[in-house]
This record gives C-alpha cells, sequence and structure tokens, in this order.
C-alpha cells in the first residue's frame, strides 16, 4: 500500500465557468486570470515526503487543451455531478489505487503552501479524518484514511453556503476529525483585495448609475464625471433594468453595464457587487458632479452626500433648493439626488439599500442615523436636472415629494406609497 496522495481539485480555466462570483466585479478575463495564478502556484509547491499528486480535473464537457501547466501531471477527469458527487469519485479514484491516506485540496486558495499540506498530513496521522475551513463558511481541504472514508461527508450538502463546513461536520460523526488552519477563499472582490490590493489596478471609486431607458441625458453626466476629475481614479458602472441601455450608448472608456431586476434599490445593489472601487458613489442619471468631486467623495468620511442643485435658471428652483438642502442640514438625512456616497465596506456592513420600490435612499440613512454614524453633509452642489418638475408641475412634483416624504417618516409603507408616485425612474 503506499502511504500518501494529494489530489488537487481543478476546473478548467474557462472563462465565464470559474470563480463567478469574483468575475462579477473584476470581469470574466480577469477572474480567469486569477484562478490561473491559483493553480500554477499549488502546482509549483513541493510535495511532502513519501506523497504522491494527483489532478483531478473537470473540463465541463468543453474538452478544451490542457493548460500548460497541467501537461506531464498525474491527471484523471472528474465524473459528472454535482460538486460532492465529484469530490466523493475522486477520493474513490485515489483510494483505488491502493493509497492509505488522501487529501483532496481546493485549487483557488492561494495562501496553501507547503507547510500547511505537511501540517495536513501530520494532522491525519493522529485523526480519522480532517477538515480545514475557510473564513466564508466552507473548507478548503479534506481527508480521510483508506478505512476511514465516507461518501455521507459529500451528502445533504448545498454548496457555496456560508454553513458547509459545520454541516459536513454533522455529516462526519462519528469520526475524530481535525482541523488545520483558516484560510482565505477568494470568492468575492473583497477577498481578493485582502490578499493582494496589487494582484490588478483597483479603481478609488465606483460611480453607479441606475438607469431606466437613458441616453442623452446619461451621456451628459458621465461626460461631467471625466471632465470634473481630478484624478482618473474611478469607474462608472451603468445599471439597467433591460438590454436596452445598450453599449453603442457608451463610446466612452471605464464604463460597465449591468442587468438588475425592477427597482432602483436593486439596481444599485447590483452596481455595488459590480463595484471594485474602496467607495460608491450612487448617482441618478440626470445628476451632474461639481469639480474634483472625486477628491471630495475621497475626503467625505464613512458616508456622506452633496447640496443639492437644480439646473435651471427660474427662481423658483432656487426656493425648492434651499428647502431642500435646509431640510437635509436639520434632518441630516440627504435624498438620493445629492449623490449619496459611503466607504463600500461600510455599505455591505449595512446590508445596502433595503429592497423596497420607493424611499431606499431615506431608509438607508435613517439606519445610519440609528447606528449613531455621522453623515457628511459637503458644502459643494451636485446639478440635477428640472426635468421631472417641468414635466409634471413644478408645484404639484415639490409637494407631492415632500407629502410622500411625510407620509413615510409617519410610517406608512414604500408599497402603498409606490401606488401613488410613479416618476419615470420608478421601474
Amino acid at each position: 500500500m503506499h502511504p500518501n496522495a494529494l489530489i488537487y481539485f481543478i476546473k478548467a480555466p474557462i472563462q465565464g465557468k470559474v470563480k463567478t462570483r469574483l468575475a462579477k466585479s473584476i470581469g470574466d478575463e480577469e477572474a480567469t486570470t486569477f484562478y490561473l495564478h491559483c493553480v500554477e502556484k499549488l502546482l509549483r509547491l513541493k510535495a511532502p515526503p513519501k506523497c504522491d499528486i494527483f489532478i483531478a480535473y473537470d473540463d465541463v464537457d468543453e474538452k478544451i487543451s490542457l493548460p500548460t501547466c497541467l501537461e506531464n501531471t498525474n491527471l484523471f477527469y472528474q465524473t459528472k455531478g454535482d460538486l460532492g458527487v465529484r469530490m466523493c469519485e475522486a477520493f474513490a479514484h485515489v483510494f483505488a489505487l491502493d493509497y492509505e491516506n488522501v487529501i483532496l485540496v481546493g485549487s483557488d486558495i492561494p495562501d496553501i503552501d507547503e507547510t500547511i499540506l505537511k501540517e495536513s498530513l501530520d494532522l491525519l496521522s493522529t485523526s480519522d479524518a480532517l477538515l480545514s475551513p475557510t473564513f466564508d463558511g466552507g473548507y478548503y481541504l479534506i481527508g480521510f484514511h483508506a478505512k476511514t472514508f465516507t461518501c455521507k461527508a459529500f451528502e445533504n450538502i448545498v454548496y457555496s453556503q456560508n454553513d458547509v463546513f459545520e454541516k459536513t461536520l454533522v455529516q462526519l460523526k462519528p469520526l475524530h476529525v481535525s482541523h488545520g488552519q483558516r484560510l482565505r477563499d477568494i470568492d468575492t472582490i473583497d477577498d481578493l483585495k485582502a490578499y493582494d490590493t496589487n494582484f490588478f489596478p483597483f479603481p478609488s471609486i465606483s460611480v453607479i448609475i441606475p438607469v431606466y431607458h437613458e441616453d442623452e441625458t446619461l451621456l451628459k453626466t458621465i461626460d461631467t464625471l471625466f471632465q470634473n476629475a481630478k484624478e482618473n481614479d474611478f469607474e462608472i458602472i451603468v445599471v439597467d433594468t433591460s438590454e436596452k441601455t445598450t453599449i453603442d450608448a457608451f463610446p466612452l472608456l471605464h464604463v460597465r453595464t449591468g442587468i438588475a431586476p425592477k427597482g432602483r434599490a436593486n439596481q444599485m445593489n447590483e452596481g455595488a457587487l459590480m463595484a471594485k472601487g474602496d467607495r460608491l458613489l450612487f448617482l441618478h442619471a440626470d445628476t451632474r458632479v461639481p469639480k474634483h468631486w472625486d477628491e471630495l467623495v475621497k475626503k467625505g468620511g464613512k458616508v456622506g452626500a452633496f447640496k443639492l442643485g437644480i439646473d435651471s435658471p427660474k427662481r423658483i428652483f432656487r426656493v425648492i433648493e434651499t428647502l431642500a438642502n435646509e431640510r437635509t442640514l436639520r434632518t441630516h438625512i440627504p435624498y438620493g439626488d445629492q449623490g449619496q456616497f459611503f466607504q463600500t465596506s461600510f455599505f455591505r456592513e449595512l446590508g445596502g439599500y433595503a429592497p423596497i420600490p420607493l424611499m431606499e435612499d431615506i431608509d438607508i440613512m435613517k439606519r445610519i442615523k440609528q447606528r449613531g454614524e455621522k453623515i457628511n453633509l459637503l458644502e459643494e452642489r451636485v446639478l440635477t436636472s428640472a426635468r421631472r418638475w417641468e414635466k409634471e408641475g413644478i408645484v404639484y412634483t415639490t409637494l407631492r415629494n415632500r407629502v410622500l416624504s411625510f407620509l413615510y417618516f409617519m410610517g406608512v409603507s414604500p408599497q402603498y406609497l409606490v401606488k401613488r408616485y410613479k416618476p419615470h425612474h420608478v421601474v
């Protein structure tokens, strides 16, 4: 009987098939590049003494050419089925080759090194099984002796959930299970930044613009972002509810597009998932930023917003601006048309915008106030279009907005209010 074997569990590096959660933020090509980096790093490690290495390869039925790094390796193809079935069959394949101890290792954990591999075999030698956790509730390594191996470890598990490690431990009872050190699985852009901020160039700010079939107005907003930025250290993400906001509408560089279910909160949350920046700026499609807006956002603390300006020479709009800005100073609750911005980590800690059909901008600011966090109100103004007021009537639009805001503060649900308020951007 051979003493030890390691199985490296590897997917074919096909764009759109690997690191799909990470790809939402950095793109399919970049995510595939990073996955190949992890695979190559793993394959460069020196195997522990008296240990053979096998590659369990999943080509997802594409039959593509093997990457160069996998040539001349002990490779076999994974069987069909879900992840649990494929891992179980990979163990069975290697144990059938008469190995005493077998450990299966994930291929997207870049912090695995030779010391961890050796320590894993040592831990397995003093227990029935081995299960080493990741920070997101999964595991990156699992091992058995020939006499303790059981496919029960892979049954009734929904993978990619945050309880995979705990549920697998339950399935392994009554075996004595050892645990290696906890490592980071690189599934999101936050994981990637924690691993290596220099692997890809990341912008400082992600500007997220939810739209509903916009074109020329949106182009003006995007153009102003570039013209008024102090540095070219930002990205723009436009999120629509269908494909009708086409790539043809964005001849400028650095504009990414996304699709989300109906509802501005859904669109903005989708944009936040795609974002690469450490800060998020949410803009309406008809809102233009002031000079050096990017520097202002970077210095704006955890959360904040600009003052409101309205793009019209009519005096009545100066009154509306003044009243809106005085309300903001009094309540410390800026609205969405004031360009709300957040530290990305803080926005995710909040859980993003509530998935409600209206008043999502007020809701998130109320939650921040309840936490006792400071909301930074800038002196500089964003300039929003007067088209809503001019289309629907200045007095009517102003009074309706104030009444709806008052009713929301009094506890009336957004689901009820949205039936009475259907502006062009509520989808």
